[in-house]
């Protein structure tokens, strides 16, 4: 039976909003519990998605709630002509969190990836006019503004928008040998740019050796290290960063989604002389890092400080993705499972769009990627037993879906 409430909705979007989203999935929520949200017929969803790994806290969490609501009734902005003791408790605390730096605040994760290529290309030029290439990599995705869009390894992300900002050299995933080669022949690259878990190319996880190798290569031939942790950042992964399961130390890292639990906010984070690099007047944004939005990352940064935090994300991850690998065996469908912490990956061997529709209709919601790749990224907080409950719901229709093979 369809919803009289969403038909309305679904119209009044058609007639007043851009469509470049295409077609949104029937349901509009109107409010959020914990890991479970609530659409506008007041039905109950398991939340195995947070807002594309953005409510790291799950809905509602008092913590945040509170931070929110205590920073409001002060002050929301005032600009960054000014000093600011929320931006600078939130980057002690990510200092705290990865290492001695500075952080520079700014409002989402494609202008954290901006801020760095800007950062990256400064130090380069530095050094000679020629050194402004960055490497990234085939499968990558840093965002859709000019900067991180030419930095994305996807064809369908950079498809009628040339020309795009010249530049960027894309070499395979996980393989060194094309890194060391490009770096040995090519004196003009100034920094490499990767995420450790491509989320939008299919959460496909980089190999340890690449990782150290990469890193070694990178001082050898002083090239800036940037790991771009927009999606893996702020726990995700059972780490505060994904960089921090790997024993590497990169020069600047990126932040955004989960960093306030839901309120939008960016950042770049460097150690200090990369930081130097951008002296006054070089780099700025009117709302980055403003009082509510520093006051959010604040309050979930000092949850993510909590050892037992983290240690709950891997307990749960690896009980999902143990899980999922049992159910591999009852089906046909499930290729693979890959995962690290809350950041989980199950590839099909047929596209999974309509098994998140499928989904959605018994009030589960998960996302596709990377047309075959179901993600689980549901909230850092979620109780095991809501876990349980969202497993039990996804291996029925699994099972449904592989016995039409």
């Amino acid at each position: 039976m369809k919803s009289s409430k969403l038909e309305k909705i679904k119209k009044d979007d058609n007639l007043y909003l851009f469509q470049n989203y295409g077609n949104r999935l029937p349901v509009c929520f109107t409010r959020g519990d914990g890991s479970y949200l609530f659409d506008q017929d007041n039905k109950r969803y398991i939340d195995f998605f947070s807002g594309i790994a953005v409510t790291s806290l799950g809905s509602n969490n008092a913590a945040l709630s509170k931070a929110l609501h205590s920073q409001v009734d002060k002050i929301l902005h005032t600009s960054n002509w000014f000093f600011n003791r929320e931006q600078i408790e939130a980057a002690k605390l990510i200092s705290e969190l990865t290492f001695p730096g500075k952080t520079l605040f700014v409002n989402s994760g494609t202008e954290a990836c901006e801020a760095a290529i800007k950062t990256a290309r400064r130090y380069g030029m530095s050094i000679s006019p020629d050194k402004f290439e960055i490497i990234s990599f085939t499968g990558s995705f840093h965002g859709r503004t000019f900067g991180a869009m030419s930095a994305t390894g996807q064809e369908k992300i950079r498809k009628g928008f040339t020309p795009l900002v010249p530049g960027f050299k894309f070499l395979p995933f996980n393989d060194i040998n094309a890194v060391k080669k490009e770096l040995e022949s090519n004196k003009n690259v100034c920094a490499v740019m990767t995420e450790l878990i491509q989320g939008e190319g299919g959460i496909k996880i980089a190999d340890q050796k690449f990782v150290t190798q990469l890193e070694k290569l990178c001082k050898k031939h002083k090239v800036l290290l940037i790991i771009d942790e927009v999606q893996t950042g702020a726990g995700r992964t059972g780490k505060f960063c994904a960089y921090q399961h790997y024993g590497i130390s990169p020069d600047i890292i990126t932040f955004a989604k989960g960093l306030a639990g839901g309120f939008p906010i960016g950042a770049i984070h460097t150690k200090d002389a990369v930081a130097a690099l951008l002296e006054p007047g070089s780099h700025g944004t009117t709302f980055g890092g403003n009082h509510l939005a520093c006051a959010a990352a604040g309050a979930v940064l000092k949850e993510l400080k909590k050892k037992s935090f983290m240690d709950k994300i891997r307990k749960n991850g690896d009980y999902i993705q143990n899980y999922i690998k049992k159910l591999k065996g009852k089906t046909s469908c499930i290729t693979e499972v890959r995962g690290m912490g809350l950041h989980i990956g199950i590839e099909l061997d047929r596209p999974g769009m309509d098994l998140v529709k499928k989904a959605l209709e018994h009030g589960l919601v998960i996302n596709c990627t990377s047309e075959k790749v179901i993600r689980i990224m549901p909230s850092l907080t979620i109780p095991l037993s809501t876990i349980k409950e969202g497993l039990a719901i996804f291996e029925r229709l699994i099972i449904e879906e592989g016995n039409k093979s």
